[in-house]
């Protein structure tokens, strides 16, 4: 075989290696080098019986540069490149990075500024950012910042976590980079509905090829000892039971939602980007629910292997950056939906410290426990026996923390009003008919919890969340028939969803999801759980039992 045609089987097999199509490399002689590898991914399965073979360094492709989701990093000289099993790309360094497109934008370069509601970029004179960068995100306590695009509002920009060009990347590390949205396509400049982002993507630095089933880690972690396999993952787990009709047909769209990176480093979502994920709790939780019910359901393995990747890659994420400092406390509904993807990846992975998460890490907190506690509970003092409905299973209001420094806003509604009767809650100055806390509650919270509570209880996995007030409050919410309570809060002047049928918005019953699949899958199995391989544990009582 000529040393030519050696070359060119070399860049294939590379090309194969690493999991991108022969097509997708350009067939040189060495020193074999593309300009960008922009290949569609699809996951996939890897067992421990049927493992990936490691490539050598130099059986991965030499490259320029690679692009992911519409942005694209360029080194200073070719570099080796390979991909997770997620389709995330890693480079072998060290590496520098001498541009990326889109161009990131610095001062004077962002042209028009904002300054208006929350977001006031004169603040920053000569460091407004747009398509920012961050090297190694990190989230040190009380700041939770990002260095991406100006327009962050409340204060969450820093202008010296903006990466500029070039940026030198040794092994460990991980350069996270932005596509920011035009001014005009943002229709609200206010509170927490600005999401100046429309796409992130995460390219990391390694000392040495990885196995094509290796997990990137995560994106703010550089200190993790070694990478996830995927073919290590607990698939014995996940059942199989039957779908219901009107569940998908397959689950791209699924892991669709969960490809892109979560970049969740900054406070209240306030750069979550458009494409990756969303910023808001209620919706997150919804995700993070139906996504773990539909990998226990009967779909074929290769089918369910895209969506098991891309929902761990995310644990893995929310995991690193709780590793680093981030902590999601209830705040109104903003933080639900990250204990689950954490927990559920810590059981796949069999990894000890992922499944005890506030054990490994006692500042962590999560929005589900916070907002929910077991009477008799002692609030300001006193000792409550139950709530003003009776039930044992409580909601502890919009923002529980701060019960720690006595400043819970009783006066703002934000306390634990499901103690007291409407009549004795506090009235709001304006005459409004809602306050915060009981707002939340029957809005923000419950409404999406009701999935990923359910996908827990079918997986045994109580002990490991730690937590039974949630899965308690979750049973009270599904089946406490509160027609006389709605009725007793309009005669003391709140919001009257007395004429709401029972299950309807405002109501308890109600779902927030539009799937209704998941209320079918509730029906089936809340009170008969299906067997669960292994398990030998206590029986669960009944919903109707459990939050009284």
């Amino acid at each position: 075989m000529s040393a030519s045609l050696r070359a060119v089987l070399l860049v294939v097999l590379a090309g194969l290696a690493c999991g991108t199509r022969a097509q997708d490399v350009e067939s040189e002689p060495p020193p074999a080098t593309a300009k960008t590898i922009k290949s569609p991914w699809r996951v996939v399965h890897y067992t421990a019986s049927n493992p990936p073979v490691t490539p050598k360094l130099e059986e991965l492709p030499l490259q320029e540069s690679v692009s992911q989701y519409g942005i694209t990093w360029t080194f200073e000289k070719p570099a080796r490149v390979g991909r997770f099993v997620n389709g995330d790309f890693y480079a072998v360094g060290p590496v520098t990075v001498v541009k990326i497109d889109p161009k990131p934008l610095w001062g004077a370069e962002v042209g028009e500024l904002i300054n208006k509601s929350g977001i006031k970029e004169d603040s920053y004179p000569g460091k407004q950012a747009r398509n920012g960068s961050v090297l190694n995100p990190a989230v040190t306590e009380g700041a939770r910042k990002g260095g991406y695009d100006s327009r962050l509002p409340s204060g969450r920009y820093e202008p010296e976590m903006f990466a500029h060009l070039p940026i030198a990347m040794k092994p460990g590390d991980a350069l996270v980079s932005t596509v920011s949205r035009p001014n005009a396509s943002i229709k609200k400049f206010s509170g927490q509905h600005v999401d100046p982002l429309q796409v992130a993507a995460v390219l990391s630095c390694v000392a040495e090829p990885l196995p094509p089933d290796a997990f990137r880690p995560s994106y703010c972690d550089a200190a993790h000892s070694g990478p996830f396999l995927s073919r290590n993952l607990r698939r014995d787990l996940l059942l199989a039971l039957p779908r219901l009709e009107g569940m998908p047909e397959n689950l791209n769209a699924g892991a669709e939602r969960f490809r892109k990176p979560w970049l969740d480093t900054v406070c209240f979502g306030f750069a979550a980007p458009v494409e990756n994920l969303p910023h808001y709790g209620q919706t997150i939780v919804d995700l993070v629910g139906e996504a773990s019910l539909l990998l226990l359901m009967d779909y074929p393995a290769e089918d369910k292997e895209q969506l098991l990747v891309h929902f761990v890659q995310v644990g893995i994420d929310l995991w690193g950056a709780a590793r680093a400092g981030m902590t999601w406390p209830a705040h109104g509904g903003l933080y639900s939906g990250r204990k689950w993807p954490i927990l559920l990846s810590g059981m796949l992975l069999n990894d000890e410290k992922m499944r005890a998460p506030k054990q490994t890490l006692p500042k962590l907190r999560f929005h589900e426990d916070d907002q929910t506690g077991m009477a008799p509970y002692t609030y300001k003092g006193k000792s409550y026996a139950q709530s003003w409905t009776g039930a044992k299973a409580l909601f502890l209001g919009h923002s529980p923390y701060l019960m720690e420094s006595m400043a819970d806003h009783w006066d703002k509604g934000w306390g634990a009003l499901d103690l007291f009767h409407p009549s004795e809650w506090p009235k709001r100055a304006d005459g409004g008919k809602t306050l915060a806390s009981e707002g939340y509650r029957i809005a923000n919270t419950s409404s999406s919890w009701v999935s990923q509570a359910l996908a827990a209880r079918i997986l045994r996995a109580e002990p490991i969340w730690n937590h039974d007030a949630f899965f308690n409050y979750v049973d009270r919410w599904m089946t406490q028939d509160d027609t006389e309570f709605a009725k007793a809060k309009a005669d003391a002047g709140w919001q009257d969803v007395t004429g709401v049928p029972f299950g309807g918005f405002g109501r308890q019953g109600y779902l927030f999801t539009k799937a209704k699949w998941v209320r079918g899958l509730w029906d089936a199995y809340r009170d008969k759980l299906p067997p669960l391989p292994g398990y030998s544990g206590p029986p669960t009582p009944p919903a109707s039992q459990t939050w009284r």
